[in-house]
């Protein structure tokens, strides 16, 4: 099973957009719609917020970026819950945790990730792995289950990778706002961790129906209290079942929908013994004439059970 990754984050040249459109640094106030209003900051003491300013995608585009964002945060802090607000066209948003004994990017400084072909990769300097959050929608909230919490040290910064499509003919743009909600560390009973599970390929044949099945095995006795899936919009069916063990084969999750994936909590955790595990089983339903795999755009597709889970 793979292991906790520790996120590292290095940067690269930014990728400026076609002249004939107005880059984030060069664009008018006034092009803004004003039909979009702020969450609200999490109240004194009990959290942070981020924002991603506004920012352009041009006409039939989707746009991918990465941008450090300090939380400001002077001490240690224990986080119990995420929430997002975002104009309308989020693909996603994932907040990266940053290793502090790696090179950091500058603050501030968005790099797209999009490819001179317009499509989008991961290949343009910022390689990071192991997301702390994922929102697969403009407007998403989650809690940890109660008594658990993630730690971050003090002086936290955030990569944020945001992605927005635009299917119309004219530019628009992009904003977001993040909360993330802390509690004092004599509320928390126990820390967890965060990993992303995922087949190393997917690859889905044209006009047809596919079923993929992925087996993750523990490597030590696991607890997992919360996980929920991420998927793109050919995906019809999500389901998880315990492998191995007495329980062997039991479904103990089932998300129908790609936008609003279930976030599913066990009270008590689900305890998975070392050489036990989880099977994923995912349904997509690819209508079109060609074949997709793996990629980060809306039109490709992905597989991925996200577990926060504790070691005892």
């Amino acid at each position: 099973m793979k292991n906790l990754i520790k996120i590292t984050a290095v940067i690269s040249s930014i990728f400026v957009l076609s002249s004939c459109e107005k880059t984030f640094q060069d664009y008018n106030v006034a092009d803004i719609p004003k039909d979009f209003t702020e969450l609200a900051k999490p109240a004194s003491g009990s959290g942070y917020q981020i924002r991603i300013e506004p920012f352009p995608v041009q006409a039939n585009f989707e746009r991918e970026f990465y941008v450090r964002k300090s939380l400001g945060n002077t001490n240690e802090e224990y986080l119990t819950g995420f929430e997002m607000k975002a104009r309308s066209g989020t693909h996603h948003l994932i907040a990266y945790s940053t290793n502090s004994d790696g090179p950091l990017p500058p603050e501030n400084v968005m790099v797209d990730q999009n490819l001179p072909n317009n499509t989008l990769s991961f290949r343009s300097g910022i390689g990071s792995k192991g997301p702390l959050f994922q929102s697969p929608q403009a407007n998403y909230k989650f809690n940890l289950p109660a008594g658990y919490g993630l730690v971050i040290p003090k002086n936290t910064s955030f990569i944020m990778n945001s992605h927005y499509f635009n299917k119309t003919s004219a530019t628009r743009f992009g904003e977001i706002y993040m909360n993330f909600y802390t509690k004092p560390k004599e509320q928390i009973k126990q820390l967890l961790e965060v990993e992303y599970l995922q087949p190393n390929t997917i690859t889905l044949p044209p006009n047809k129906k596919t079923t993929l099945i992925t087996d993750y095995i523990m490597d030590k006795e696991t607890y997992v209290p919360m996980m929920l899936s991420h998927y793109h919009k050919r995906g019809e069916l999500f389901e998880v079942r315990i492998k191995g063990g007495p329980r062997n084969g039991e479904l103990i999750y089932t998300s129908t929908f790609y936008e609003d994936p279930l976030v599913k909590t066990f009270s008590p955790a689900l305890v998975l013994q070392k050489g036990e595990g989880l099977t994923t089983s995912v349904t997509y339903n690819n209508n079109t004439n060609r074949t997709i795999n793996f990629g980060v755009s809306s039109e490709d597709e992905m597989n991925i059970v996200i577990i926060f889970k504790h070691n005892k």
